[in-house]
């Protein structure tokens, strides 16, 4: 960022409160920063695009950009394009998630893997429905695995570790144990509040 509003990016950016709580950190206005303010004297009034050419430069190595290899979309390169938006990227789900109205939402920050967080219903003590989020470790892994395990389990401590115990944690979230994912469902002190 060189020249963002920080009031505006630290409303888009909003992490959850114990990610920020675990790093030492008040708020988001308090990480992020415009670097132009680092730039040497010379570089102070610099345009993005001077800045772009710049960068190019020093990438490919050269001082004449017409040498960096480049490729010139076509009319119907342009027209996928168009198609592929309106299909995909248009489409409130993909958007703002599939809505779900879940009866909980907890979030807790753990070292070492990242933030995990987990919504879910519960109905007559048996969980109906969960979805895991968060920046762990292993960001391919398959979730759903591991929410579909959850659905029918009863909400106890001993039935949701063994439901997490049997979903190959390590794989599809990271170092984590199904003792501390049953913890995360269960402990009130996790619940993530707006």
């Amino acid at each position: 960022m060189i020249d963002v509003d920080l009031d505006q990016a630290a409303e888009a950016l909003t992490p959850p409160k114990t990610k920020l709580a675990s790093k030492g950190i008040k708020s988001v206005h308090s990480r992020v920063t415009n670097i132009r303010q680092y730039f040497l004297p010379q570089y102070r009034q610099i345009t993005f695009d001077e800045m772009r050419r710049l960068l190019l430069q020093e990438v490919f190595q050269t001082t004449d950009l017409t040498t960096i290899p480049t490729y010139t979309m076509s009319e119907e390169d342009w027209l996928q394009v168009e198609q592929i938006a309106q299909n995909k990227f248009t489409d409130p789900d993909f958007i703002m998630g599939t809505k779900r109205d879940d009866d909980f939402f907890h979030g807790n920050h753990f070292d070492g893997l990242g933030t995990v967080e987990i919504s879910f219903s519960v109905d007559d003590g048996i969980v109906t429905h969960a979805r895991i989020f968060g920046d762990f470790n292993q960001a391919n892994g398959h979730l759903k695995v591991i929410e579909d395990k959850l659905i029918g389990t009863p909400f106890k401590k001993d039935n949701l570790e063994e439901a997490f115990r049997t979903t190959n944690l390590s794989a599809n979230i990271g170092p984590i144990s199904a003792a501390e994912m049953a913890d995360l469902m269960l402990n009130p002190n996790f619940q993530e509040v707006n």
